[in-house]
């Protein structure tokens, strides 16, 4: 039960939703892409991208993913920008990949078209997928972003898209930019 003086209109009924919610809501991922797309969790997730790691490493083992896309209420567009970039392509193609992929999604499933891609939803962690994205202005108005931080982007839309936290490092790295093991003694 939650107090009365709750910032709930209807404590009550909001339980009731919320414990419903529990029970049914599913999230679809839809399957491995392009290896040099799809994030791949690596064994250890550390620096200021791991928010997007561990965001794609948790919603793969969440109970509310499902395997049937016709139970999601929600559908995951499992592309990385920050893996594209470590590998080194360009913005410019970063923006043709992600174009390409949402296509082949549309033509392949039909779960886009039934709200153009309002219960669609993706991570933009940093600059890298905020530029990336640009160019895609349909993916931009329609789907919900998971961003890591909204101060990055312009167009956050509070409403509609989602601030994920970052991983914070307790403290800043040392001068040189390498960790304390990666440095060479002279």
């Amino acid at each position: 039960m939650l107090p009365p003086s709750s910032i709930y209109h209807s404590p009550d009924v909001f339980l009731k939703s919320y414990a419903e919610m529990e029970r049914k809501f599913k999230v679809f991922i839809y399957p491995d892409g392009d290896p040099n797309t799809y994030f791949q969790t690596p064994r250890k997730l550390t620096g200021k991208y791991s928010s997007e790691g561990y965001f794609f490493q948790n919603i793969r083992e969440s109970r509310f993913r499902t395997e049937d896309a016709d139970q999601a209420d929600l559908f995951f567009v499992p592309i990385s920008c920050h893996k594209m970039r470590g590998k080194g392509i360009s913005y410019e193609n970063m923006t043709i990949i992600v174009q390409n992929y949402v296509e082949s999604l549309i033509s392949k499933y039909p779960y886009w078209n039934r709200t153009m891609g309002a219960d669609h939803f993706f991570v933009t962690c940093h600059d890298v997928g905020v530029r990336a994205f640009e160019g895609l202005q349909m993916v931009v108005k329609n789907s919900i972003r998971v961003v890591c931080s909204p101060s990055y982007d312009v167009g956050y839309i509070p409403h509609k898209d989602v601030a994920l936290p970052q991983v914070l490092q307790p403290f800043a790295l040392p001068s040189g930019g390498n960790d304390i093991e990666n440095r060479l003694k002279s």
